[in-house]
This record gives structure tokens, sequence and C-alpha cells, in this order.
């Protein structure tokens, strides 16, 4: 009886610190309430890279001058308007950055505004269609992207490309929105792949235990940028106890049947 005791004291001890491990590797921020947040800048301006896609919607107090500039999807001009919606830029045409930099710009021809920000953009198109307009008339340029996208990968609860409407998404919206890493995934070791406008690319490392992950450059992300959550040692682990869970029955059964002709043919 008193070994039983000491076995099931011991057991005891054995799962709290199981679980104290456990809550260790999968607790976000730990050391919120020690870590300083004052690095934490505001999102750095993104900025216009080659295969970039782009809608751009110019408005003014004359429909009529500003209507050559919005193509839309249907060939013709779009309606003009104040406000750039998000349904009204679906049905604009979209411009393709080149890998000079440059888009192909309906009366004025070629526009270089590759690294530039959307404001800055957004300023040099209406410096360009300018002498288009009345003299006393300012036209009025707003440019969205059409292809901000991320890609999140691995040890989530469901991999995704993700549209980002309003050009902001942090990593932690990123994974959220894939429904969170899985219980497999590496916590302390997530992986940020992104690429500049030369193709040239970088990495980071981010550790989702670690509240410092506010205090990273790359916290913010980019259009194109790729997370991939790689999986803890226990999920090879477990796909081959999954392989050896399903080969034991067809084992056992083959087993059986060589044990049965061995025995009838004696």
């Amino acid at each position: 009886m008193k070994k039983i005791l000491v076995a099931i004291a011991l057991f005891g001890v054995l799962m709290s610190f199981s679980g104290c491990v456990m809550t260790k590797q999968v607790a976000y921020f730990q050391n919120i309430d020690s870590v300083s947040l004052e690095g934490n800048k505001a999102m750095p301006e993104i900025r216009i890279k080659p295969n970039d896609e782009l809608t751009i919607l110019v408005s003014s107090l004359d429909p009529d001058a500003a209507r050559p500039f919005n193509m839309s999807l249907s060939g013709g001009a779009s309606s003009n308007s104040m406000n750039m919606s998000s349904t009204a830029s679906k049905s604009l045409y979209s411009y393709i950055v080149d890998k000079e930099g440059n888009i192909n710009y309906p009366v004025v021809g070629k526009l270089k505004i590759g690294g530039m920000t959307r404001p800055e953009a957004e300023e040099a198109i209406a410096q360009a269609i300018k002498p288009y307009f009345a003299e006393s008339e300012t036209p009025i340029v707003k440019v969205r992207y059409s292809s901000f996208k991320v890609t999140v990968i691995g040890e989530v609860s469901g991999s995704k490309m993700l549209t980002v409407e309003n050009e902001r998404m942090s990593i932690i919206e990123a994974l959220a929105q894939c429904g969170d890493l899985s219980v497999y995934g590496k916590r302390p070791n997530i992986l940020l792949v992104r690429e500049n406008g030369d193709g040239e690319k970088t990495t980071a490392r981010f550790n989702l235990n670690d509240a410092n992950i506010f205090n990273s450059p790359y916290y913010y992300l980019q259009q194109n940028d790729i997370i991939y959550v790689e999986p803890h040692k226990a999920r090879a682990r477990s796909a081959d106890v999954s392989s050896y869970t399903f080969w034991t029955p067809i084992a056992s059964v083959l087993l059986s049947l060589a044990t049965f002709t061995i025995s009838v043919t004696k």
C-alpha cells in the first residue's frame, strides 16, 4: 500500500512539472510586465515594389476632366467619387508596377512610382496629370494596393493567403486570422520571409513567448510576406505513431494467417 501511495505521489509531481513545461512553451508574451515597449514604433510606411498591383482613382470638381484617368474593368471610364471605397476600387483597372518601378498610366504614359509610399505616389500622379485640368483646379488622387497579400503556412489551424484590405497587419493578426498555432507549432521560432523591390529575400525570427516581439521592426507585415510556423518534434513522432497504428492491425492479420497456415500444414 505504501509503495502505491509513493507511486501516486511521484506521478503527481511529474504531471505538475509537465504542466509547467507546457505552460512555458505555449503561453504568449510571458515577460510582458518586465519588457519596455518604448521602442515599439508606429507602423513603417509601405513602399511600392515591382509587381505590386495598384488601383488609382482621380477625383475633381469637373468629372469630365477626371474621367480619362479612371479606367474601369469594363474598358470605359469609371464614375467619379471623392472616396475610394473597397467596391469602387475593385471596379477600377489595376496597374502593375514593372521591374523598373513604372506604371503605364492613361494620357501621361510611363510614371515612375516604385520605391514611393502611397502618399508620395498620389502626389507624383497628381502633379503629372495637373496640366490636363483647369488652372484653378487641383485633382485629388487616391492609390490603393490590389495585391497586398501575406501567406501563412505550417503548424497553424489553417494555412492561408490573406488579403490585407487596409494595408495594415501585424504578425499577431495574421496568425489569429489563421486560427492561431496548432498545439504542434513552435512558438519560440516563427519564421518570416520578406522580399524587397530588387527580389532580394531577408528573414527574421519571432519568439511568441517573448513580449519583445512588439519591438521588432518586422512586427508589421509588408506585401507578399511569408510566415512559416515550424512543427515540434512531437509532430513527427505523432506521424510515426499514426503510421505504426495503421500498419499494426495489418501485421497482426498477416501474422495470424501465417500461424494458421503453419498449423494446417503440419
